[in-house]
């Protein structure tokens, strides 16, 4: 794996978990694909029509994120894992998630065209 990329691809993983690029319509644009798919440690799956209708409008949740792996599927297709704590904005409880994404290059843009997070044990 080309570190760069590794490098590239955690910091645009980081960089869509900033408050400000959440409310960023222009930029969840750019950055996530057409057929995107999410599905949530809550159990429900999300389109990008969805992310863009609730993610502007949403207090962003307090994100903590560590130990992150990147592993290339094949050229222009990457997968990242990493482990998150999440609390939401107004409310104390901390939940415990592995995270993962696929991230297919575009037209020399990196889009996210996958997301998942699975509940797990606190650590």
């Amino acid at each position: 794996m080309n570190f760069k990329l590794e490098h590239l691809l955690i910091e645009l993983e980081l960089y869509l978990q900033k408050p400000e690029v959440r409310a960023s319509r222009g930029e969840l644009e750019r950055l996530i694909s057409d057929d995107f798919m999410e599905f949530t440690a809550t159990g429900c799956r999300f389109g990008k029509a969805e992310v863009l209708a609730r993610l502007p409008d949403e207090r962003a949740p307090y994100i903590e994120t560590s130990h992150f792996e990147v592993r290339e599927l094949k050229a222009g297709l990457c997968q990242v894992f990493y482990r998150a704590k999440l609390k939401k904005a107004g409310n104390n409880i901390t939940s415990f998630s592995m995270r993962s994404s696929i991230w297919r290059n575009h037209q020399e843009v990196w889009q996210m065209v996958f997301h998942q997070g699975t509940p797990c044990k606190p650590f």
